[in-house]
């Protein structure tokens, strides 16, 4: 008889839900697994709970002491804030870190880290909707495509991505920013982007709107994927990038190089400097910042040389499924006693 486990997370948050899943279809060969909201899922048995580690969550956890076998599948941007009582459920159950990096920012604060599991993805899952690729193809003909998709917060890194992209349109004229992202959030993208006076760019404003299929359009269409976040606890979108053996470029920081190799699979652009950030309280952000410069000059080093983002695409295409979620998730199982 399979073993059972119930993945809880917050399924109204998209990145959780979406790891849910993930994690749902590469355990199904070894366990009986079902997806619970954390708002209705009941004591008892084994609970893989994905989410962010911080006092919350942990309390969250504590009702569940001494009745379930509780394994935290955890990530964290820097140094939560923990209290005495969520300190204390940290230590009565195993916690594995997203990434080295999400290890090291929680034991620097007390919180004991059974272990590390990457994130991974299905990377043979390369559904494209046709009817919206060829809408975006025959939109941007003849263009070279950059590509980021994410959220509009502070950490993100989305005025050095636009302040470097206005460098870049000045050296390439065929090249165009596709910036999936929300209309409002943190910066007030469509201000910058008027004042730097864009030609070639194109704000989707439909962050968490489109479908899967979808958004693989975008990646498909792309030439050079940039990530460009001052602090994240993994990044999945460079795993995303992977999957359609797209190059990226990052800041030279964990937990970006955990996962890119520098000239083999994408640009890894120099640290400038540290700082932090304090979150809602929640948690103090590190920030790995760089220099808008410097993710230009990678971006133009990548678009105008076709032979190095071939030759880029040939190594991730070798070395990929090396991030497939049958390959890493099951560790997970490792940890429920």
């Amino acid at each position: 008889m399979k073993v059972r486990v119930k993945i809880v997370t917050k399924m109204d948050w998209p990145s959780f839900r979406n790891v849910a899943m993930q994690v749902r279809k590469a355990l199904s060969s070894y366990c009986s697994c079902t997806i619970y909201d954390r708002t209705n899922v009941e004591p008892g048995g084994n609970i893989l709970f994905i989410g962010t580690v911080f006092h919350q969550t942990l309390n969250f956890l504590n009702k569940f002491l001494g009745q379930s076998d509780i394994v935290f599948y955890g990530t964290t941007e820097g140094h939560s804030f923990v209290d005495e009582a969520s300190l204390e459920v940290a230590k009565q159950i195993k916690i594995v870190a997203v990434s080295n990096f999400v290890k090291q920012m929680l034991e620097e604060i007390g919180i004991p880290v059974a272990g590390v599991v990457h994130h991974g993805l299905d990377m043979d899952d390369r559904r494209v909707d046709t009817q919206f690729y060829k809408v975006l193809k025959k939109k941007l003909r003849n263009k070279k495509i950059i590509f980021t998709a994410s959220a509009n917060h502070s950490r993100k890194g989305l005025d050095n991505l636009l302040y470097g992209y206005h460098l870049v349109e000045q050296e390439i004229k065929n090249t165009y920013l596709i910036l999936h992202s929300e209309p409002t959030g943190y910066y007030n993208i469509s201000k910058m982007a008027e004042d730097l006076k864009f030609k070639h760019l194109w704000l989707t404003n439909l962050f968490g709107k489109l479908s899967p299929s979808q958004l693989n359009a975008f990646y498909k269409l792309c030439s050079v994927y940039v990530q460009p976040s001052y602090s994240e606890g993994f990044g999945l979108p460079i795993l995303e990038a992977f999957r359609f053996n797209k190059p990226v470029i990052a800041v030279d920081a964990p937990p970006f190089n955990e996962v890119i190799e520098h000239g083999k699979s994408g640009i890894l652009v120099p640290l400038s400097k540290i700082t932090w950030s304090n979150f809602a309280n929640l948690v103090l952000f590190k920030m790995h910042m760089y220099r808008a410069e410097d993710l230009a000059q990678a971006i133009l080093e990548l678009m105008t040389n076709q032979q190095q983002i071939t030759k880029m695409q040939e190594n991730i295409q070798k070395e990929k499924h090396n991030w497939s979620v049958k390959k890493l998730y099951p560790e997970l199982l490792n940890y429920f006693t």
